[in-house]
Formats: C-alpha cells, structure tokens, sequence
C-alpha cells in the first residue's frame, strides 16, 4: 500500500495531465476542491469509493494510484489500509475533539470527509488526550445501557481513531460508521473481531432486550472505527445506591456503641 504522499502525488500528477483545477477535477467525482487540496498535500487518504471514481471517470487504474489491484478482497483491501480523517486545530495547532451531535449524524457519512464540514462541527480539548485523534459522539437509544449503568441517551462518548481495522480488540466498546443499509450509520457497540474468520466485525449491545441483537458488520461497509476512551454524562448515581451506604453505615455506628457498652466495666 502507497503512503499517503505517494497517493496524493499520484492523483496531482493525473489532474495536471488532464490539465484541470483541483475544483474542475474533483466535481465529477464528488470530492470538494478543499478534499482534493487535502489529498494531494498528503493530509488525507482519498476513500475507496472516491478512488473508484477516479479511476472510472479518469480511465486510469487502481494499480497506477494506490499500488494495489480492484481485484483484491474487500477485506484484504479494507483490513489492511491505512485511514485517516479530517481534523480541526486550535490556534495553538493542536488537534480539536470535533463534537458530532445527534443532529448531525444524518449527514457525518457524507460530509466526514470534508473539511467545511467537519470545521462546522463543535469542537473542544480534553487535559490528558493529548496522543492520538479523537472524536467525540453524542450517544442515542439505549442499546448500550445494562442495569441502569453504561451509556445514556445524551451521554457524550469519546473516542481514539482506529487506523487499522485489525486492531480492533474482542470485547472492547467502539463507535463504527458505516454504509451498511440495515443498521445506523453510526453505533456504539462492543465488538469480536471476525475478520479472519469471515471479513466482518460482530457488534453487540450490552443491553440484552431482543430490541438490541448482535449483528456482523461487513468489512466494506465499515468506514470509520473509534475506540471508546472516556465519556461525559449528565447522570448522576441513583440517591437509592447513596442512601443504602448511609444506612449501612448507621447501622454499624449503632453496633459498635452497644459493643462498646458492654465492653466497658458496670459501677
């Protein structure tokens, strides 16, 4: 697999043959000219649905731009690339946490991948996440929550961008987006990673209603991947847990005073 310099190079090379701008180049195959700007600087690995349509609309090949041939599996191809992802900074340059709220993750399978997009996203900075990419999400439904505990409705998760599929780790929560039809485009889920054993990674809900099953995410459809760091929540522990503490308590000082009573010598 071409690094993405060599990529973004490649794909300079082809639009100064055709003898197009960045924008006239990159509007027949649905890329904004802030995108191709971002891939050909190297900044941003183009996807594979935007290098197919390179290579249709342009009659060029997979092998010419990216060193590897269509033929290959999904899986092979999909496993063993390396992503990448548009990010903000601050005016310090440090990378921003980009905030993509419920509203608006209709629109993120789109739009993760342009820079007016994302840059119109809230954004925010964590002490502590200073190593890595990260994105937060705003969580909805309640697949993830098991006895009152876990992820709310309104909770905000953050997570650490996962560049290669095979390093998603079994057991481990992350949040996925995908193109799959018959699931969100983005879910929280613990994962098993089955990619040898089928080319999918198999999500599952930590609530157990039958309204929440476990279900396989090909491969192909898979678009980003998050590890699950740290989230912000509004809930705060139930007064019932608070109150049996205080309750035990009390009930021990009661204890230990009548134990003491005895211990001490009558007049």
């Amino acid at each position: 697999m071409m690094t993405k310099t060599v990529v973004g190079n490649q794909i300079k090379a082809l639009r100064l043959k055709k003898g197009l701008s960045q924008e006239e180049f990159g509007a027949p195959v649905d890329l904004s000219r802030s995108a191709v700007s971002q891939i050909e600087s190297g900044q941003m690995y183009p996807s594979l649905e935007s290098i197919d349509k390179i290579v249709q609309y342009y009659s060029t090949s997979w092998d010419s731009l990216v060193g590897i041939s269509k033929g290959q599996r999904p899986s092979e191809i999909m496993a063993s690339a390396v992503r990448t992802v548009v990010t903000t900074v601050d005016k310090s340059g440090k990378d921003n946490i980009v905030l993509v709220p419920i509203k608006a993750q209709a629109g993120y399978l789109q739009g993760a991948h342009q820079p007016e997009y994302i840059e119109h996203l809230p954004a925010f900075w964590i002490p502590g996440l200073n190593h890595g990419t990260f994105r937060a999400f705003e969580v909805s439904g309640y697949s993830m929550l098991a006895d009152r505990t876990g992820f709310f409705p309104g909770d905000i998760v953050v997570g650490e961008y996962v560049e290669r599929l095979e390093d998603i780790k079994d057991g481990f929560v992350y949040i996925l987006v995908s193109n799959a039809q018959e699931v969100d485009n983005i879910v929280l889920k613990r994962c098993l990673n089955y990619l040898d054993k089928g080319g999918v990674i198999i999500c599952k809900s930590d609530n157990k209603d039958p309204q929440y099953p476990t279900f396989p995410l090909p491969v192909e459809n898979i678009k980003e991947v998050w590890k699950f760091k740290i989230k912000l929540t509004r809930q705060a522990p139930e007064p019932s847990g608070l109150y049996e503490r205080i309750n035990a308590l009390e009930g021990d000082m009661v204890l230990l005073k009548e134990q003491l009573k005895k211990s001490l010598p009558s007049n």
